[in-house]
């Protein structure tokens, strides 16, 4: 009996795995919209404040259309295969698309995380000119195919 315990274990362990898996998506958005919601209305309107006077180019004139906010942390492997692929754009699409590295390791980087739901990284957040308070987010590293 105390054989089979150990296989049972196991396939606990196992199943668990394949839950985490299977509903990745789920526990990313969940763990977004709870980080969103910590930030105080105060901090929120700061933010969305400072974001426009960044990014928004209809009003502080600077040529791009576009921002590609890359939430990443120095030490993390796909961070920096994602960086590889970030540079890429930097280069091809230069003077229109802003690349920006947010370094979620840092203190004062961690309330704009919080904005925008960061939850796992790398996270690349799209600012586009039209709407520059809406966003476009797509979270890990994924390889050409």
């Amino acid at each position: 009996m105390k054989k089979y315990g150990t296989y049972l274990g196991l396939v606990a362990i196992g199943l668990f795995l394949a839950a985490l898996i299977l509903f990745r998506g789920d526990l990313v958005d969940y763990l977004s919209r709870s980080r969103t919601m910590q930030l105080s209305d105060s901090a929120k309107r700061s933010l969305a404040e400072q974001i426009a006077a960044r990014y928004d180019y209809r009003q502080n004139q600077l040529p791009y259309s576009c921002t590609f906010l890359e939430f990443g942390s120095t030490g993390c492997s796909a961070c920096r295969q994602m960086e590889r692929v970030m540079e890429t754009v930097r280069t091809q699409h230069a003077g229109r698309v802003q690349v920006v590295f947010v370094n979620v390791s840092r203190k004062e980087n961690q309330e704009l995380a919080e904005y925008f739901g960061i939850a796992t990284i790398p996270t690349q957040v799209l600012l586009a000119e039209a709407e520059p308070n809406t966003t476009d987010t797509t979270a890990t590293f994924q390889p050409r195919s």
